[in-house]
């Protein structure tokens, strides 16, 4: 079993640009001052259009100032296997070079289509060379609100639990069809 230091943890969010339209004014951001306001869940809040700001962040995440922060909320368009950084594709074994081994005990959402359609084997090799508690994330294109809607049900879920397990049972319990229709996977090594 896969357990959490701590009941609670804090989101670094990076999210990219939703639309080439800068009056479109989408962002997750709302979902992070949900949590704040109603579970006192703190957040950091970037917006990442390169690599370069993507690396920039990761490392900033790195340092010893945000430990507690540990739960990363990548959200970006995404495709199969990678995520959508401006016009920059990162693959999931580049994003686990730039994060490097550096995630013990941290948690990593990725709230992006597609990313997680890939086989396991490239999920549990991006585990492995990041040494991260668990990875989770959407196998297909979703909505955006029903996205939203299911991160903050899934980072509420994770001050509810330490053991990954028990966050895993509780969505299949009680949230199984939305996390089915999203092809939600939470996996651990």
């Amino acid at each position: 079993m896969k357990f959490a230091k701590t009941y609670n943890k804090e989101v670094f969010c990076l999210e990219g640009d939703w639309s080439k339209n800068l009056k479109h004014q989408t962002s997750v951001q709302a979902v992070l001052m949900f949590l704040k306001q109603n579970r006192q869940i703190e957040y950091i809040h970037r917006h990442c259009g390169t690599k370069e700001n993507l690396l920039y962040y990761i490392n900033q995440w790195s340092l010893k100032r945000y430990k507690d922060y540990s739960i990363l909320y990548i959200a970006f368009h995404g495709k199969p296997n990678q995520i959508l950084v401006g016009k920059e594709i990162v693959t999931l074994d580049e994003l686990a070079d730039m994060l490097g081994p550096n995630c013990h005990n941290k948690i990593i959402h990725f709230g992006t289509c597609h990313t997680l359609n890939t086989d396991r084997r490239h999920i549990k090799r991006f585990l492995k060379k990041t040494n991260a508690l668990c990875v989770c994330g959407f196998g297909k294109e979703i909505k955006f609100v029903e996205g939203c809607v299911f991160d903050i049900l899934l980072i509420d879920l994770l001050q509810e639990f330490k053991n990954i397990d028990s966050v895993l049972h509780h969505i299949k319990t009680y949230y199984r069809s939305l996390a089915d229709k999203l092809e939600f996977k939470l996996v651990n090594l």
